[in-house]
């Protein structure tokens, strides 16, 4: 019932509010990813950080050697200890392209992953935060270890579930009214007058501290050796993103655009978990698409 991404996937069908992107507008909006993922590529390498492809950029690197057609970001994860080093070193070596959006370098981010924002483009989407800092971005994923022990996994799979629903219901209380002036249908909009109000209550603590709480328990598990892996920031989070280790580890390069990027092992159950069969095209209408109000690529990708 509270599940947000289905309603807003439904409300940007044909909403004038939002930018309409042509086949050359998305072949544009991928050079300045490719640039982005080649930089992250080396950057990785440089100093042996492990990471993959995922969500819709593994799922295009499987099903059409790279880029799905319309899809306008790029998604990346690292394992948990590989990701808590990623900042600072992103900061040091990139800071002169790239704006990196984290909760702990601010205080109005309120999403529980890392974005890595272009400087010189502007993507800016129905939900920024930091609307100076709105460039074409690549999300950036953690992947966290799951217990072994079963009660012990089922309490960290409920409560990590539990946490990203405080904290989506109090992201939407922040953005409340953006929302419903952009929303169609009367069922979205009682949808967020729920959360809006499950936010308020919850505001005893603000969205960053929520995001911090939510961040620090998913974190929990240090097993480097635990039979499952999951992605609780993800789309399905803890659950229905929780997959066997061996399907992941160690990583193997993949086509994409004519490059090589590193993807899991086996791709066949992450994806089938995600998108059920995902070698099948879904109709226009079912296709997911960011809310995205304003673009410019800056005039190296015009």
């Amino acid at each position: 019932m509270l599940e947000t991404n289905n309603m807003f996937r439904e409300n940007t069908i044909g909403n004038q509010k939002l930018c309409s992107l042509a086949d050359d507008d998305y072949g544009k909006v991928h050079a300045v990813l490719l640039d982005m993922l080649d930089d992250f590529d080396a950057l990785c390498k440089k100093h042996r950080l492990r990471y993959m492809l995922c969500g819709g950029t593994a799922l295009g690197a499987v099903r059409h050697k790279g880029f799905i057609p319309w899809d306008d970001d790029a998604d990346i994860a690292l394992p948990r200890k590989d990701y808590d080093k990623l900042a600072a070193i992103l900061r040091e070596e990139y800071g002169d392209r790239y704006w990196l959006q984290d909760i702990y370098s601010s205080e109005v981010y309120d999403l529980t992953f890392m974005k890595l924002r272009k400087k010189g483009t502007r993507f800016v989407e129905l939900t920024e935060t930091i609307p100076e800092q709105a460039g074409v971005f690549v999300d950036i994923f953690p992947m966290e270890n799951v217990p072994d022990f079963v009660l012990w996994r089922l309490l960290h799979g409920v409560v990590c579930d539990f946490l990203y629903l405080c904290c989506s219901c109090v992201r939407i209380r922040t953005k409340k009214q953006r929302f419903l002036d952009f929303l169609d249908t009367k069922k979205s909009k009682r949808m967020i007058k729920i959360k809006s109000f499950i936010g308020a209550c919850l505001g005893f603590l603000s969205m960053s501290k929520w995001c911090h709480i939510t961040d620090r328990w998913s974190s929990l598990c240090r097993n480097e050796s635990s039979k499952y892996v999951t992605f609780p920031s993800g789309r399905k989070h803890y659950f229905g993103e929780m997959c066997t280790r061996e399907s992941f580890l160690p990583l193997r390069d993949t086509e994409f655009e004519g490059r090589k990027y590193p993807i899991m092992v086996h791709p066949e159950e992450y994806l089938s978990s995600l998108y059920g069969d995902y070698q099948t095209v879904l109709p226009a209408n079912q296709r997911e698409r960011h809310m995205v109000l304003e673009i410019d690529l800056g005039e190296n990708y015009d």
